[in-house]
């Protein structure tokens, strides 16, 4: 370690050479004219043109005038390159949003094309600083029995980074496969696939880990205390994380169910292996829900295509009305309504008589939970319109307050003794 600690705190000079501050000073030339170009642009995909245009018109100019002065110009025309190959992805990535969602752009962005070429940036400055082979040899020290170095640290971390990006795509082609040749459902062949994906995750990483020299009993002792610091240190992440994959086994919650939930409708945007993302009516809000919730408790739910809801009203009349004409007179009001479904029609009950008249329930359905404040508040308001212009009385709670009749100043005047004279 303290060898590679000192190669590198040698390269540290070069970076003050003056050659070297040039070519620097060229690129960050380069990546201020295109900033500025962009933002002086109107639409994205044009601006992104234009900067793209802009970094190579600086970078060639400056390159040729390095070359006219006898200049270096390798690590001007390495950086240059690289920033050009950002901005053509980001392009590229505007041009595919199309046809990709955004949680398919965003991982192709930050997981796969600006690690690539932040990769090929510092492979290709080492072997300009140094011999790569040379720098391989480097020892690090001596881990779980096998003896580590700068080139096995170097492929462990890549193939591992290259197991965690490169293995969705092909759990997903399982899952399809699984899903064509089984008739399983999507939700079903996608928890499959994150199996296979953890998998081969695991058997990778062991082989790795096997053919640098790692000691398995060592491996298999790091495993253990793993499992121990789970079931301890962790365990609701874990609980989640199994909740999760139980859900996408079971399917009893799919991507477009609408649940409920603390007496609000939400609809289920994303299944998680930890938690279920929710979108709520009610304030436009999106819930981040741990995957355990769903099994320690009851939930109401209402599956893709299946989203009819029963809803009801309840309302108050005179009790000296007809109760078969209030009956009749909700059903029609409640039929006329905006969305409320005409088959089956709606139907009213009278559930009794109370200090405020007759008690009138109207059951109805509704294409959605999601309309049901609107569409009771429509049948109220319209019921209240309807009675009032009919002249039926709604009934309102009355609180009479009775003052207590205060005493009498003058005292009560002395009966005549011997009583009352005759």
């Amino acid at each position: 370690m303290n060898d590679l600690l000192g190669q590198i705190v040698g390269w540290l000079p070069m970076l003050g050479r003056p050659q070297v501050l040039l070519q620097l000073a060229l690129v960050a030339l380069a990546v201020a004219v295109s900033r500025l170009v962009g933002r002086r642009c109107g639409p994205a995909g044009s601006s992104r043109w234009l900067e793209l245009a802009a970094t190579g018109v600086v970078g060639v100019l400056g390159w040729g005038l390095l070359t006219i002065a006898r200049q270096p110009t390798a690590l001007a025309v390495l950086l240059i390159t690289l920033v050009a190959s950002l901005q053509g992805s980001e392009l590229v990535l505007h041009r595919a949003e199309r046809w990709l969602p955004e949680d398919q752009i965003q991982p192709l962005r930050h997981l796969l094309i600006r690690p690539f070429l932040l990769a090929g940036l510092l492979w290709t400055l080492i072997e300009q600083l140094d011999t790569r082979a040379e720098l391989a040899l480097i020892p690090l020290g001596r881990w779980m029995g096998a003896s580590v170095n700068v080139g096995d640290m170097t492929r462990l971390v890549v193939v591992l980074y290259l197991l965690l990006v490169a293995s969705g795509p092909p759990s997903l082609g399982v899952a399809w496969l699984l899903k064509r040749c089984f008739a399983l459902e999507r939700v079903s062949a996608r928890a499959i696939g994150l199996m296979v994906r953890y998998a081969v995750i695991s058997l990778g990483t062991v082989a790795l880990l096997e053919t640098i020299g790692f000691n398995s009993t060592a491996l298999l002792a790091i495993a253990g205390g793993l499992s121990v610091g789970l079931g301890f240190g962790v365990k609701e992440v874990f609980g989640n994380f199994v909740s999760g994959l139980w859900l996408l086994f079971e399917g009893s919650l799919r991507p477009g169910d609408i649940i409920a939930l603390d007496g609000d409708f939400c609809e289920v945007r994303r299944l998680g292996l930890r938690a279920t993302r929710l979108w709520r009516d009610r304030d436009n809000a999106e819930l981040v829900i741990p995957n355990q919730t769903f099994f320690n408790s009851s939930t109401v739910e209402f599956s893709v295509g299946r989203t009819r809801f029963l809803t009801q009203i309840a309302i108050s009349v005179d009790a000296g009305q007809p109760a078969g004409t209030i009956l009749a007179l909700l059903e029609e009001i409640a039929a006329a309504v905006p969305g409320v479904e005409s088959h089956p029609p709606p139907k009213a009950y009278l559930q009794g008589v109370g200090d405020r008249g007759g008690d009138y329930v109207v059951k109805f359905w509704i294409h959605s939970p999601f309309a049901n404040r609107r569409i009771c508040s429509a049948v109220v308001a319209a019921a209240m319109e309807r009675f009032r212009a009919l002249g039926i009385e709604l009934p309102f709670p009355h609180l009479i307050v009775e003052r207590a009749r205060e005493p009498s100043a003058e005292p009560p005047s002395p009966e005549p003794p011997g009583g009352a004279s005759g």
